[in-house]
């Protein structure tokens, strides 16, 4: 665990073959970095200053900037309006003018990668936080919030007082594990009897959130970033006497840093975006890329940050700081490898 703020903190040989033998005759088509490096980061809708993922993406682009010394267009910056021919026509005004690799911040990207990767056969890209594009020229980018989930998880099943929980997933995520199977494993390893209410969603969620206050959930566990919609419902059923308290996820979810959120927050999955973008400059840098397999079976490539790499963490803050010797206990066993997802 970290501090946060005054807060504490808490991959067939036969593929692997076929990868290498790819990387010798066609490698990766990045060989004038050395000296005239063009690398091209496309920010999701709302860019820098977006208080969410953008800004985290850009910590990594201003620390890679300053460690080597890249200027404007060697290191090009530029956002999409969120419509998915705005995010093609974009890929390929980079990709047409020798940008790689391409950098695609959020899952978002997915789409639009995915009509543009066959016809840049020559182009590296990377996309963070989806693992659901297969391709070798592709690397994703992402990050094991089943690790996190499963001590939030925990967390939920130590701070409940009523032994009802829930679990609120957004269904336009993706990731290469269950995180609803790690928090429900997480839950149970404090209390084996505990009773989660899940949910996955594709739209507003308030009215499901209120259903299950209203059901006795008291800890809420969400993946939600569209909107606040859920930690208001969690702030505005809370009292004094029947406190309700929310788990989120950053840095998808920007609204964790308002003041209404410090009423209820125990606790944030942090995704160490910035370090994913500051590794994907450098090694567009050095002329390298991940040859990680991440998923064999839908020749997903790329990298997955964990625990033992900082790349994914939980936030405590003041609310939840009793709780963290249990979580540095979990998050031990997990580090040792004696929890698996």
């Amino acid at each position: 665990m970290k501090l946060w703020g005054s807060f504490h903190v808490l991959k067939k040989r036969a593929l692997l073959l076929a990868l290498a033998i790819f990387t010798v005759i066609f490698p990766v088509p990045t060989a004038a970095h050395a000296s005239s490096p063009k690398i091209a980061v496309i920010y999701d809708i709302g860019g820098r200053g977006d208080g969410g993922i953008n800004d985290a993406a850009a910590m990594g682009v201003d620390k890679a900037k300053k460690a080597f010394h890249l200027g404007p267009l060697a290191l090009r910056e530029i956002a999409t309006d969120g419509t998915d021919l705005d995010r093609l026509l974009k890929i390929r005004f980079l990709a047409n003018a020798g940008y790689s690799p391409i950098l695609l911040v959020g899952y978002g990207f997915q789409s639009s990668l995915n009509a543009s990767m066959d016809e840049f056969p020559n182009t590296q890209f990377a996309i963070i936080d989806n693992s659901n594009v297969g391709q070798l020229n592709v690397e994703c980018m992402v990050f094991n919030e089943a690790q996190s989930s499963y001590l939030a998880g925990v967390l939920a099943a130590s701070a409940t007082r009523t032994g009802k929980i829930a679990l609120l997933m957004d269904v336009d995520r993706t990731n290469l594990r269950d995180l609803n199977k790690a928090f429900l494993q997480g839950a149970q390893s404090v209390k084996p009897k505990i009773q989660v209410l899940a949910q996955n969603w594709g739209m507003s969620p308030s009215s499901d959130t209120a259903g299950m206050v209203g059901r006795g959930a008291d800890v809420f566990y969400s993946t939600w970033n569209q909107s606040s919609d859920v930690m208001d419902v969690v702030a505005k059923y809370s009292t004094s006497k029947k406190p309700l308290r929310y788990i989120g996820v950053l840095p998808d979810q920007f609204f964790l840093k308002s003041a209404k959120a410090k009423s209820v927050l125990l606790a944030a999955v942090q995704k160490r975006v910035d370090t994913a973008t500051y590794d994907i400059i450098s090694y567009g840098i050095k002329n390298r890329s991940y040859i990680d397999v991440l998923d064999a079976e839908n020749g997903i490539f790329g990298r997955e940050y964990s625990f033992k790499d900082g790349g994914v963490d939980l936030l405590v803050p003041a609310l939840g700081s009793k709780y963290v010797p249990t979580l540095l206990k979990a998050e031990t066993l997990i580090k040792a490898g004696k929890i698996n997802f």
